[in-house]
């Protein structure tokens, strides 16, 4: 099981290939992963120090915030993610559809029928257009004015943003604001995607996997996750009875690294090959920050101060610690 987990280690950057500093090495390592979980900003930013050398925690938000080479917006299972600009089109063709169809029970739930839905997302927009970056609690001041909702509270306002943005509409801006897409990036997204493309990119960052592992890292239907994979896969692998596609031969990565919470690699499959500890994976959603050697989790470690919980022997995290460092300035 070992050359598995230091396959999908490599094929996931954890080898760092990426060795350019400033936002361009940000989009580099964005678009080679296929994009990366920013449910928070620290997760995202932490997961470009893993897979780069010279990137630092002021080029994330410089590649997001001013050079706009990526996007943070809600993507792959309809999460929060930081995506190369020239993906946020395909992505949400292919994706968008259906997560807002997931969405459907809950929207019945909190009143949001298709009308109200449709009238917030062209409000949104219109005032973002007119306005500029805005928060929450302007944006929700706005849909209670129009009387689409009745109090800017609660989270009928977060799922009417997040609405408008499936929708292409709008995505983040500077910090915890929101933005017209159109004006951000310059220009409309396309929406348009094909997806053998994305299920090739997946087999690339995240491979040996099955199809499976391809819609539960993307949110797309099983079944049409399984004949991407097979139109584009060129070599299986048997695992434990099942075969995993590729689309190359990995050598693997045996290094040590120290990824942050919410990292791509431990949430790009439904089966890790592994069981993370409740250090790592305590539930409710959560995902800690990770010690792993060789693509095997071997230890828990905190943003905070930068304190190493390892669950078994002594690895050297010197080099790691020194890194990590470097990366935040």
């Amino acid at each position: 099981m070992d050359w598995l987990l230091t396959a999908r280690m490599q094929a996931n950057c954890l080898a760092r290939p990426v060795n350019e500093a400033g936002p361009g090495g940000v989009a580099d390592v964005v678009r080679r992963t296929g994009g990366l979980q920013a449910q928070t900003w620290r997760g995202a930013a932490y997961a470009v120090r893993a897979r780069s050398t010279a990137t630092t925690l002021a080029d994330v938000s410089h590649a997001q915030e001013i050079d706009r080479s990526v996007v943070r917006g809600w993507f792959m299972r309809g999460t929060l993610q930081l995506v190369a600009v020239e993906d946020a089109g395909p992505l949400l063709a292919l994706l968008g559809p259906k997560l807002i169809k997931d969405t459907e029970r809950r929207y019945g739930e909190l009143g949001l029928t298709e009308r109200i839905r449709t009238q917030s997302a062209d409000l949104l927009e219109e005032h973002l257009l007119a306005h500029g970056p805005s928060n929450r609690a302007e944006l929700a001041d706005v849909l209670v004015a129009a009387g689409l909702i009745p109090e800017p509270k609660g989270q009928a306002v977060y799922a009417l943003i997040r609405h408008a943005g499936l929708l292409g509409r709008l995505c983040y801006g500077p910090g915890e604001s929101w933005v017209a897409t159109q004006v951000w990036l310059g220009k409309p997204l396309a929406l348009e995607g094909d997806v053998e493309i994305l299920a090739r990119r997946y087999l690339t960052a995240y491979g040996p996997a099955t199809a499976r592992d391809f819609a539960t890292w993307s949110g797309l239907p099983v079944p049409a996750a399984r004949r991407a994979v097979e139109a584009v896969a060129t070599t299986t692998f048997e695992v434990e009875g099942t075969d995993l596609s590729a689309v190359e031969d990995l050598r693997g990565c045996r290094d040590l690294r120290m990824v942050g919470e919410f990292d791509a690699y431990l949430l790009g499959y439904q089966h890790r090959y592994q069981e993370l500890p409740r250090a790592i994976f305590p539930g409710g959603g959560m995902l800690r920050p990770a010690v792993l050697e060789g693509g095997r989790a071997i230890g828990a470690w905190r943003h905070s101060d930068l304190s190493v919980d390892l669950f078994d022997g002594g690895a050297d995290l010197s080099a790691e610690l020194k890194d990590l460092t470097r990366f935040a300035g």
